[in-house]
């Protein structure tokens, strides 16, 4: 009997967890086998204790950014921290869209802050290895294939999500998707006031 019940708790933990998910055909292995199974854990966590998605986000944008500035430094140990707490920033990078999707508590501001979080700790990552590069006798002009390097990967980033997110649409409809279309967009934004709405008609 006692096996019985940890065999269903572990099928609804299971459900729970593929529930969190976008889709198991959009993501990727390393997410599947590492960050999602993380990420689910925290999302719980969160839920419990009622910490919001974008709380999770903008905690992540910390973790990141000061990732990318221990990458700065010579010393192999700083950036073994650096690495971990990179991937504990993917790992929360995870938490925040599981637990939109637990929760539902799903938001177009969500998803632009979830964006930006990215962009935050790779512009850390480039400039921080720069700065490195330059003082260990590297040209002044490296910075050119720095901005170039993290400009084309949030080009890549945005795209990615895009076509993930065009997939979803014409496998789950738009209830499965977070994609936008221009006409509700624009009829989303008229109907906003930049006094009393500020933040949601600047995104």
């Amino acid at each position: 009997m006692q096996r019985e019940q940890v065999n269903v708790i572990e099928e609804e933990n299971l459900s729970a967890f593929e529930q969190s998910l976008k889709s198991n055909d959009t993501e990727e292995k390393i997410d599947i086998w590492f960050y999602r199974p993380i990420g689910f854990r925290i999302a719980q966590v969160c839920a419990k204790i009622g910490i919001t998605p974008n709380a999770v986000t903008i905690i992540s944008i910390f973790f990141g950014v000061a990732a990318g500035i221990l990458f700065y430094y010579q010393e192999l140990w700083i950036n073994v921290i650096g690495m971990l707490l990179l991937v504990f920033a993917n790992s929360l990078d995870s938490a925040d869209g599981q637990l939109a999707r637990m929760t539902d508590n799903k938001s177009r501001f969500g998803r632009i802050l979830d964006g930006f979080a990215g962009d935050f700790w790779f512009a850390s990552i480039h400039i921080a290895i720069c700065l490195r590069s330059i003082n260990e006798g590297w040209p002044e002009w490296l910075w050119v294939f720095c901005i170039l390097a993290g400009v084309s990967h949030m080009l890549q980033s945005a795209m990615a999500d895009y076509y993930r997110n065009v997939h979803l649409f014409f496998i789950k409809g738009k209830a499965g998707s977070e994609l936008d279309n221009t006409r509700d967009l624009k009829v989303d934004y008229d109907a906003l006031s930049w006094r009393k709405n500020f933040l949601a008609s600047l995104c």
